[in-house]
């Protein structure tokens, strides 16, 4: 008997696999979109909580957030070394890209959101404080004028 191997399907991307995922879920009242995004792509504490940040918060949407960490933001831990002038960059540089060419478009408004984002952690960080995210919630258009007005400062 001449028995040949079966011929096993091409593996598939992950953000497919993580769309399919999504799209797939039961539709659970009690989980919110971004946690059922997380739980998809099995994210665990701080990575986690950026993503909360990011989709819930701030409406950042589930492809610019796939982005953001195939560029390597992907934790709150990671966002003390982000630089304010690479953050606007790469944001930029990415809207500017037709999405066939890995583009994404990021607004304005989200650019600096994220720089504000980075601001705090670094700010909390330097100065010995825990990353306290409500206190960051309730005053996040704040963190954005205080990010550009450090800018301003450390440049001029």
């Amino acid at each position: 008997m001449n028995i040949q191997p079966q011929q096993q399907p091409a593996p598939i991307a992950q953000a497919v696999l993580v769309a399919a995922a999504v799209a797939a879920a039961v539709p659970n009242q009690s989980l919110a979109q971004w946690e059922v995004e997380a739980n998809a792509l099995n994210l665990q504490g701080e990575r986690r909580l950026l993503l909360e940040l990011l989709r819930n918060f701030h409406n950042f949407n589930r492809e610019q957030c796939t982005k953001l960490r195939k560029e390597g933001y992907s934790s709150l831990s990671d966002s003390i070394n982000w630089k304010f002038k690479d953050i606007r960059s790469l944001l930029a540089n990415l809207s500017n890209r037709p999405t066939t060419r890995g583009g994404q478009q990021f607004g304005d408004r989200k650019i600096k959101e994220l720089q504000a984002l980075s601001w705090f952690t670094k700010d909390r960080s330097s100065r010995g404080l825990y990353l306290d995210l409500d206190l960051y919630r309730q005053e996040a258009t704040q963190y954005i004028s205080f990010a550009q007005i450090d800018r301003q400062r450390r440049s001029g």
